[in-house]
């Protein structure tokens, strides 16, 4: 049985609909991602140095529940803790891997002020350039910014 025309080109352009279908959803992630965040550079000033050890391995069951139940309630802050980077922890627990801001690796976080804009933010960086650096130490950082929201992204001290 031969293939007519009319059916023949109806096969070819499925099958190219299917190719050039992926091509277009991959152009328009890569422009997304490019359009979306701005790239910036400046001088900065050291505010502040901190070191988080290392968190001990999860023993958490996997059902566990991370976020507050609807029956949760607000309590206030204790007079014997404190808010870091918006946890709430007591002072002693600070920097330890008792740190709610502790994970499976250590941090090193320099906190800098932007000359420019005055903006601040933390920058992780590695223990070579976090022992060198001083508090009101002048630095160069570079960083992205969303477009949309001005967070800041993958920072670093050059």
């Amino acid at each position: 049985m031969a293939v007519s025309g009319p059916q023949l080109d109806r096969n070819e352009r499925s099958r190219t609909k299917k190719t050039i279908t992926p091509a277009y959803f991959i152009v328009a992630l890569l422009t997304v991602a490019l359009m979306g965040c701005e790239k910036n550079s400046g001088q900065a000033i050291v505010l502040s140095k901190e070191h988080i050890a290392a968190a001990p391995p999860n023993t958490e069951t996997p059902n566990a529940q991370s976020e507050p139940g609807p029956t949760a309630e607000i309590r206030p802050m204790g007079d014997d803790e404190i808010a870091v980077d918006g946890y709430v922890m007591k002072p002693e627990a600070r920097g330890t891997s008792r740190d709610p801001r502790a994970l499976q690796h250590e941090q090193w976080l320099v906190k800098v002020r932007m000359l420019d804009n005055g903006r601040t933010f933390q920058v992780p960086t590695d223990q070579a350039k976090w022992e060198k650096l001083r508090e009101n130490d002048p630095v160069k950082v570079r960083y992205h910014t969303g477009k949309y929201t001005r967070t800041v992204w993958a920072a670093e001290i050059e």
